[in-house]
């Protein structure tokens, strides 16, 4: 039986994602699925996933969203393609530490939705980071929390996980589009009628490994529409 299932969004990531999957094996963690979203990458990434998993890695699968582009539209699929009783995102550049992994999904033993944080006691950066995406993983959680009300220190991590009965509760009301999927499940889940239990989990995060990162102007600017949007949906 499938306990954990664990998505992993991609966009040209085939000379990381095997690392992390080996990772990910060799972690310890038992009865979990390893499911690659991949966005239909040029490099071949879901194609190398699942040469992989032919080689006898039966919980190892990609799936290609070919639907709605981007990392959110990747995600969502990837839930709803998984089996398992608890639901966990993270990222496939290996910024996100597999030894993070079985504290952040242990959360859910008490709690709905757990988010991996750099930003409270045990998270940190395994490196020294670019002072500038410091600021601006900053500025995002203070906008957050202004526009939305979302008080969490770091609704930019991309690592997090759900019960699965708290996602299917968010999934009828998600529009998901871009990068923050996370920010829109936290945001319905904690204004829906129903009681969301929240916790952040420290994490260590890490420098990319390889290939190069898919932060810009664009992106930024997007997740301030999003987060304009999701307001003035809950106030239409």
């Amino acid at each position: 039986m499938i306990r954990y299932s664990i998505v992993v969004p991609t966009l040209n990531e085939r000379e990381n994602i095997l690392l992390l999957i080996g990772r990910i094996e060799k972690s310890g963690l038992e009865n979990y699925e390893i499911i690659v979203a991949d966005e239909n990458s040029p490099d071949g990434t879901a194609a190398a996933v699942n040469a992989y998993a032919a080689e006898g890695h039966p919980n190892v699968r990609a799936i290609l969203n070919d639907g709605e582009p981007g990392l959110s539209p990747s995600i969502v699929k990837g839930f709803r393609a998984a089996q398992g009783e608890f639901l966990c995102c993270m990222d496939g550049d290996l910024q996100h530490d597999v030894a993070d992994l079985a504290g952040l999904l242990g959360e859910l033993e008490t709690h709905d939705f757990a988010i991996g944080s750099r930003y409270v006691r045990g998270g940190g950066f395994r490196e020294k980071w670019n002072p500038f995406r410091v600021l601006v993983s900053r500025t995002a959680a203070a906008m957050a929390h202004i526009i939305l009300g979302v008080r969490v220190k770091d609704p930019m991590s991309g690592f997090f996980a759900l019960r699965r009965e708290a996602f299917e509760r968010a999934a009828p009301q998600l529009s998901p589009k871009g990068f923050k999927i996370m920010l829109e499940l936290l945001y319905v889940l904690t204004n829906s009628p129903e009681p969301c239990r929240v916790v952040e989990h420290g994490i260590t995060f890490g420098l990319r490994e390889h290939g190069k990162s898919k932060l810009s102007a664009k992106v930024m600017l997007d997740y301030v529409g999003m987060l304009c949007a999701l307001r003035r949906s809950r106030h239409a």
